[in-house]
């Protein structure tokens, strides 16, 4: 079980270190562009990533959950790897409109926006490693077997 002992609620440059290093700790060792992977855990909603965009030093990767009813809506998250930080970049089609505004809205309610998304990806990926999930417990897909 993960037990994340230098995050700090105050400092945001730490959540995104400690960001990244939870994606290290969950995702799988190598990702690849267009490669759609499942988490295999039994009895546990399956884990669905895909990496949508890969650069040298920059990974996107969409992360969303797959239930018997259906799926939950993809969040987006981007990880830095010359900078070893990771951040969320939506979740939401709002969230979405909001970053695609960019210097059009108010400064204060642009980084209130990202603030909330970073501290949100912190307990998500907090919540995942201590349901279970880890590097170790995923499958690949082909690309005609991922969920759109």
């Amino acid at each position: 079980m993960y037990n994340s002992s230098y995050s700090n609620q105050q400092c945001e440059t730490i959540k995104h270190e400690d960001n990244f290093q939870l994606m290290k700790m969950l995702f799988p060792v190598h990702l690849y562009q267009g490669v759609c992977y499942e988490s295999t855990l039994e009895n546990r909603p399956i884990v669905q990533i895909k990496v949508s965009q890969a650069f040298k030093y920059t990974t996107e990767i969409e992360l969303k959950y797959i239930f018997k009813f259906g799926m939950s809506e993809k969040i987006i998250m981007r990880s830095y790897e010359d900078a070893l930080v990771a951040e969320i970049v939506y979740c939401t089609d709002f969230q979405q409109f909001i970053r695609l505004l960019g210097p059009r809205i108010c400064p204060k309610v642009h980084l209130k926006t990202r603030s909330a998304l970073n501290i949100f990806l912190h307990k998500l990926l907090n919540f995942l490693l201590k349901s279970g999930y880890n590097h170790n417990h995923w499958s690949l897909l082909s690309s005609n077997q991922s969920s759109k």
